[in-house]
């Protein structure tokens, strides 16, 4: 079942969201699983949102490929997941 996930990354700004997305080599090959990638600024906060085919196959990107980037691009790992809003997705549609 299709996933959703809302991240509002606390002290993020569109530099860091790009060096950590240039670290991963989101702009060249997408993560299986990956249905859609957005980012933007949202009352002055940075917010991302993911839709994933599947919440295992964004955890194991989170795993295997976010949270390395992040180290190499912050020097350190996130002591832990930012604040964020995850759910089930009901329908899906793609045109």
């Amino acid at each position: 079942m299709a996933f959703v996930r809302i991240i509002r990354p606390p002290n993020v700004t569109s530099r860091e969201y790009e060096a950590v997305n240039a670290q991963v080599g989101l702009e060249d090959k997408q993560p299986p699983g990956l249905l859609l990638h957005c980012a933007g600024e949202v009352d002055g906060a940075w917010q991302i949102i993911d839709v994933w085919e599947s919440e295992e196959q964004a955890r194991t990107f989170d795993e295997e490929q976010l949270a390395p980037a992040i180290e190499a691009v912050m020097g350190m790992r996130p002591p832990g997941p930012p604040p964020s809003t995850e759910y089930r997705l009901h329908t899906v549609v793609r045109p």
